[in-house]
């Protein structure tokens, strides 16, 4: 590989964002009046934090703490579906959006924290456990899932 070769690929990478631009208020209206693609929301905060998730009866997160149980189910969260990531104030979700990309996965929007949403949400009981993934958690089109 010569010098070109590597100062574009690093002006590339470089220039990608570490997860897209998304507000609270798409992801509200998502949740309110049905996502145009199926997505998977994960809610990155530690199971203590968690009295309440961003959802609905139609779209329950999953709950993976950031670092380690998000990092070490990684493999179950799906790379073909768009992936929606929050935590408590934005730091651990732009966190864990950044791992995401760093992983491969090409459609990671990052939601921001849970202290500033003023949507839907579920009860703790009403967040998916990382075993149940990688069934999408919201959305409204039918994805086959191959193995």
């Amino acid at each position: 590989m010569n010098i070109a070769s590597i100062l574009l690929f690093l002006a590339t990478a470089l220039a990608q964002p570490a997860s897209r631009p998304f507000t609270q208020q798409t992801l509200q209206d998502f949740l309110e009046n049905s996502a145009p693609f199926d997505f998977v929301l994960i809610d990155v905060r530690s199971t203590p934090e968690v009295t309440a998730g961003i959802g609905s009866n139609s779209c329950r997160p999953y709950n993976l703490a950031w670092p380690a149980q998000f990092q070490q189910e990684i493999g179950r969260i799906p790379k073909d579906l768009a992936i929606i990531v929050y935590c408590a104030g934005g730091n651990r979700s732009r966190q864990a959006a950044a791992y995401l990309r760093e992983a491969g996965y090409t459609n990671v929007y990052d939601a921001g924290g849970f202290l500033t949403w003023d949507g839907p949400t579920v009860p703790p009981s009403g967040i998916k456990p990382a075993s149940a993934l990688p069934e999408p958690a919201c959305g409204t089109k039918s994805v086959r899932f191959v193995n």
